[in-house]
């Protein structure tokens, strides 16, 4: 038989009587047997606690440095790329300035040859003009001069007319307004 619980040996002490406990001896044995074995459960779950916590660690740190180096890849890929396309891009840029240049430089020579070309055409068509005006000028100065002879006679003579003409009016409006 096992020791009697100490709570047992109290109540025998006080009263001096048999002991009114509930439960047996049996019981506190296996209320002792339940607390190892829910120290030992304990134990194991702090224990499986630990080991999940580890496996768990160990598995973010592989996880972790999968990544960077993927990351680090993807990273020399991308500036490998951008490389290739600063470079393609920056011939691209030369071969077009290059072209851009000559074109230009072509088409200054045309628009000077043409400006040539339509200064002398310009300046021939101004000397013409200016010797036609000129002659016309000559010819239009001997007209008028002869014209201003026969206007003044004809100024003249229309104005008389004009006078005529109002005095017969006049004399007209007179006259009907007399009667």
């Amino acid at each position: 038989m096992s020791a009697m619980p100490e709570e047992s040996l109290r109540e025998i002490a006080a009263t001096n009587e048999p002991p009114h406990t509930l439960a047996s001896p049996e019981f506190f044995f296996l209320l002792q047997r339940i607390d190892r074995l829910d120290e030992k459960l304990t134990r194991e779950i702090r224990d499986g606690d630990q080991k999940s916590e580890e496996l768990i660690t160990a598995v973010e740190q592989k996880l972790t440095q999968r990544i960077d180096a993927v990351e680090q890849k993807l990273t020399q890929r991308i500036d490998a790329v951008e490389q290739k396309l600063t470079q393609r891009i920056d011939v691209v840029e030369q071969k077009l300035t290059r072209h851009i240049e000559e074109v230009e430089q072509k088409l200054t020579q045309r628009i000077d040859e043409v400006e040539q070309k339509l200064t002398q055409r310009i300046d021939a068509v101004d000397q013409k003009l200016t010797r036609r005006m000129d002659a016309m000028e000559e010819k239009l100065g001997l007209r008028i001069d002869k014209q201003d002879d026969k206007l003044n006679s004809l100024k003249f003579w229309a104005i008389g007319a004009v006078i005529t003409i109002s005095v017969g009016f006049i004399g007209t409006i007179a006259t009907l307004l007399y009667k």
